[in-house]
């Protein structure tokens, strides 16, 4: 570029230099994220992220403003087809809370042009959302990357993670599997899904992962109890000794997940976990969710038959003595005949701990289920105070 040979006098050279410098030293813009986020793992995510996103966002959007993120707790409300109303409370939260920008995180399933929403946001309202369980087995990093997009988006500027072509960077995300629909108007919302079975898998396991399945091992105490019970019935008694030094592994194997299958079908069933989800895609909801539901409490068993086999082979450990074991099983044994015992002895526990028994809180797995949390939403008024504490 070519300069301009124009005569300055010397007081204007001052006077520059003096604009320039008042320029400097005139503060940075502030700008506020709002980062609202529903109770569980989205609120845990969004308190994990407010300390270091502020500096994510300058260095990465816009280094010219000086960042903030408030965090609060809130669920917004559904409407008759199951979708979250946000952009029409957006714009009451942003001007209660003097949030420039507005982005919800969610685990709540969410659908666009059939397919799992990942994320979208919507120029014109200032505000996005995020849903967590598209994200798949989510980590701090992914979350934060979706934040960044969303954001970069509705302050007007480049997705830093995409390639000159348009697409994700495969540094950033090497398995996408998000399909991006750009929106026709500053009013309308553009967003990104997951597309095809593997998207669904993604989404399955994500929702798994929003249910947090081992905080649910606590409400099977009940059934704990039962179990150890039953269980240390195979300590003591030598014919359970001699069935478990006769059955091969496959045979174990087979017992102890037929226990796992018996006591999830009871409680499942038992406590009334069979999901109904209503709404747009309330098919496919309905097999997302209690599969969902079913692996949630299938992993929480699981868990607490690695817990009961631990209790029972220190227990074995404890009481039998080697040289009696030998002597009734009528060969020399090792560590592998007390894991065969304590084996057998944790399925033919978990077998009978499941009859009669029951969830100590069912509320805490009923909160955890998907079509629960639906119809919770369905009763929000926000024309009522948002109480988002920020």
């Amino acid at each position: 570029m070519q300069r301009l040979a124009v005569p300055v006098r010397p007081h204007s050279v001052a006077h520059v230099r003096t604009a320039a410098s008042e320029m400097d030293t005139q503060p940075a813009k502030k700008l506020v994220v709002g980062l609202i986020a529903d109770p569980g793992m989205p609120l845990s995510f969004a308190k994990g992220l407010s300390s270091s996103l502020p500096s994510v966002l300058e260095n990465m959007l816009d280094s010219g403003s000086e960042w903030s993120v408030e965090v609060a707790e809130l669920s917004l409300p559904l409407d008759d087809l199951g979708e979250i109303e946000l952009n029409s409370h957006s714009a009451k939260l942003r001007k209660e809370n003097n949030w420039d920008y507005l982005v919800y995180l969610t685990d709540l399933p969410k659908y666009e042009n059939g397919e799992p929403l990942a994320a979208s946001h919507n120029v014109g309202y200032g505000s996005a959302i995020v849903v967590l369980s598209a994200l798949g087995i989510v980590r701090r990093a992914r979350v934060r990357r979706a934040l960044v997009q969303v954001l970069a988006a509705l302050h007007g500027v480049g997705d830093p993670f995409l390639k000159e072509d348009g697409q994700v960077s495969t540094s950033a995300d090497p398995f996408s599997v998000v399909r991006r629909t750009q929106a026709a108007t500053a009013n309308e919302d553009a967003f990104e899904t997951i597309k095809g079975l593997r998207g669904r898998f993604l989404l399955l396991a994500g929702m798994v992962r929003s249910n947090r399945p081992w905080r649910l091992v606590p409400s099977l105490s009940s059934a704990m109890a039962a179990a150890l019970a039953t269980g240390a019935f195979g300590v003591f008694y030598t014919s359970i000794w001699s069935m478990a030094d006769f059955l091969p592994p496959s045979r174990l194997t087979v017992i102890s997940m037929l226990s796992v299958v018996i006591m999830g079908s009871w409680l499942v069933l038992h406590n009334g976990l069979w999901e109904q989800p209503v709404g747009t895609r309330h098919r496919e909801k309905r097999v997302m969710y209690n599969l969902a539901t079913l692996l949630t409490i299938f992993s929480a068993i699981v868990m607490m038959y690695l817990v009961l086999f631990a209790i029972i082979l220190a227990g074995a450990l404890i009481i039998i003595d080697a040289g009696f074991l030998s002597q009734s099983l009528g060969h020399d044994v090792g560590f592998a005949e007390y894991v065969n015992l304590s084996w057998l002895s944790a399925s033919l526990g978990t077998i009978a701990g499941a009859v009669g028994s029951s969830l100590d809180n069912v509320d805490s797995v009923r909160k955890a289920t998907f079509s629960h949390r639906e119809v919770e939403r369905r009763q929000i008024n926000m024309n009522q105070d948002s109480g988002t504490g920020a």
